[in-house]
């Protein structure tokens, strides 16, 4: 059992666990990211963390700053260590390539995810509620430039 790197040929592996965080993920590629996986003794993945750098991020003091993009632990794996070990290796990342701080998001509703940051020692910040207005189109829908 370890975390370590993912490897191009487990993207899919790790696209159906971020369809498990996200449904409507679809083939995210992680190209922007750095992608760490937990690896089961059957050589299976049971977790993963993926990161990038952002040119800052709602509540962090620094910029650049590193993000966690997503975070996920297999349910028979929770509250086992799984994911403060993946964690752990992004905060060895960060703190190897000098950054001070590391910023997370969880939405308000996910209470396991909340928890979960809180353990690891986040601490809350900024709480956002995001909004759209869809405009009507005349003539079929305009694709951004």
């Amino acid at each position: 059992m370890s975390v370590r790197s993912m490897q191009f040929a487990e993207l899919y592996e790790v696209r159906a666990m971020m369809r498990a965080l996200w449904p409507e993920a679809g083939d995210y590629d992680f190209s922007d990211e750095t992608v760490y996986v937990w690896e089961r003794l059957s050589g299976e993945l049971g977790g993963f963390v993926s990161f990038s750098v952002r040119a800052w991020a709602e509540g962090c003091d620094s910029t650049p700053v590193p993000y966690i993009e997503g975070w996920w632990v297999a349910p028979d794996l929770r509250g086992s260590g799984v994911g403060h070990s993946l964690m752990a290796a992004v905060e060895d990342w960060c703190r190897e390539h000098g950054y001070a701080e590391l910023g997370s998001d969880a939405e308000l509703g996910n209470s396991a995810s909340l928890k979960a940051h809180g353990a690891l020692g986040f601490e809350p910040t900024v709480r956002l509620q995001f909004f759209r207005k869809l405009f009507a189109q005349r003539g079929g829908s305009r694709q951004p430039d």
